[in-house]
């Protein structure tokens, strides 16, 4: 979720996009992936206000499939590729995940 706080000067301003979506569309997001996660499924949104941009809203089971945690992790790493992969390593080695057919993840 996006995450405000207004008096630390080293923080970018809010943007009017950021705005109307923190007021808008991130409550009715919240309010989604909690009724998701009552009914035993995972919630992944993503939004960029403007290039560059970004906000998300998820909640994921303790039991999420490798394609959700694999899209949470991008959600939280992006536009670092060398994050993403090295968390993406991590999380399969935590979760007993074979990545010998991986390329990348072996190298």
């Amino acid at each position: 979720m996006t995450v405000m706080d207004n008096e630390d000067p080293a923080l970018p301003e809010t943007t009017e996009g950021e705005a109307w979506y923190d007021a808008e569309i991130a409550p009715a997001l919240a309010d989604l992936a909690k009724r998701c996660n009552e009914r035993g499924m995972s919630f992944i949104a993503a939004v960029e206000y403007q290039p560059g941009d970004r906000g998300a809203t998820y909640y994921l089971t303790k039991d999420a499939g490798t394609a959700m945690s694999m899209l949470h992790l991008c959600a939280q790493t992006v536009p670092n590729v060398d994050s993403y992969f090295i968390n993406l390593k991590r999380w399969a080695k935590l979760n007993n995940v074979d990545t010998s057919s991986s390329w990348v993840l072996t190298h």
